[in-house]
């Protein structure tokens, strides 16, 4: 056998063992992405629920604001459960950086769970017992419609699943 022949039996055959190894290796499917603990189902639900009672006093007829209070509380309290139970990412206080959470797949949980933080507090700030001026419920309700929007957000982009019936929206 001459070397030509030498080299065309073995380059068919590493032809045919790569084919063999890359193929199945480029046609496998990507391992599923972690799920979030099966607390944040729970923790999700009773978030929506609570921010359903902030809506219902603030388009009540009249307008309750500052019954508005103790239910916001309680919508910090869950962001605060959520976070202890992995479900969303706690922020980091030193230079270390966010604590990281397996299934939470960017940059963009952080950012939008800190949106639900900020929005909360903004709406918190202006019902708050002792809050400068009376609180302008148009203006609430608008603030309101953005906290439900961020928390939509963090809950795809941190991977947490919807509650049941979806979550509350302001009407209009």
């Amino acid at each position: 056998m001459g070397p030509v022949k030498k080299f065309a039996s073995t380059a068919s055959l590493l032809v045919v063992l790569v084919a063999a190894t890359v193929v199945p290796a480029a046609s496998a499917e990507p391992p599923p992405a972690p799920t979030p603990p099966v607390a944040c189902a729970g923790l999700v639900q009773q978030l929506s629920d609570t921010l359903k009672t902030v809506i219902a006093k603030l388009t009540g007829v009249p307008p309750a604001p500052s019954a508005t209070a103790a239910p916001l509380g309680e919508v910090l309290g869950l962001l605060g459960a959520l976070q202890g139970a992995k479900c969303l990412p706690t922020p980091a206080v030193g230079a270390a950086g966010a604590v990281p959470v397996a299934h939470q797949a960017s940059e963009q949980c952080l950012s939008n769970s800190l949106g639900v933080l900020a929005a909360t507090f903004g709406v918190l700030s202006a019902v708050v017992p002792g809050a400068p001026a009376v609180a302008d419920v148009p203006a609430l309700l608008k603030q309101l419609s953005a906290l439900l929007k961020n928390l939509g957000d963090a809950l795809k982009t941190c991977g947490l699943p919807e509650p049941s019936g979806g979550l509350p929206t302001v009407p209009a």
